[in-house]
């Protein structure tokens, strides 16, 4: 079996950040993610587009910051977007099955953006770099997806109620220890 390296490459052109994924989208690199696009918002970004095309997998946790991410930005700027370009069919299907294609735009074939894509390869070259999560940021990065999936769709809150569960408990016993 072949192991596909996984990368995190992102950019900006003009009004748009852009984040490249190749590999895996999960919980081990959702908060690097997620720091790089909160950075962006902060500064008054209202517009995102994540390529999947090289992206192998997506998890819960990368889709629930994706979300969180996409509420924030519409209740920040009406017309502000998070963008998902050419997902594989499994990716899309994940996206759809846990209800949140009403909040975030999939491109399915990346059409929307193809003048773009040209444009912003000469961006992309700057890997998205940063150290490991402690195991507590990990934990509050994973429950903040969940909870937000079930926010999303309550269809989503028997998929990760012990999930949710697990996690608080974890975060207590980890405060406790201190």
């Amino acid at each position: 079996m072949v192991s596909i390296q996984s990368s995190i490459l992102v950019g900006c052109l003009g009004s748009v950040a852009w984040v490249r994924i190749t590999g895996s989208a999960n919980q081990e690199n959702a908060g690097q993610i997620r720091e790089f696009l909160r950075g962006r918002m902060d500064n008054g970004w209202t517009r995102f587009v994540i390529d999947l095309k090289d992206c192998a997998g997506i998890d819960s946790t990368f889709i629930g910051m994706l979300y969180r991410l996409a509420v924030d930005v519409i209740s920040k700027e009406e017309s502000g977007s998070v963008e998902v370009i050419s997902p594989n069919d499994r990716n899309e299907r994940s996206i759809r099955k846990l209800g949140l294609d009403n909040l975030i735009q999939i491109d399915s074939d990346g059409s929307k953006w193809a003048e773009e894509r040209s444009l912003i390869e000469e961006n992309l070259k700057h890997p998205l770099c940063q150290g490991p999560k402690s195991r507590e940021e990990r934990a509050e990065l994973i429950l903040d997806a969940h909870e937000a999936l079930i926010e999303a769709n309550e269809e989503n809150r028997n998929r990760f109620c012990d999930v949710v569960e697990y996690l608080k408990q974890d975060l207590q016993s980890q405060a406790s220890e201190r």
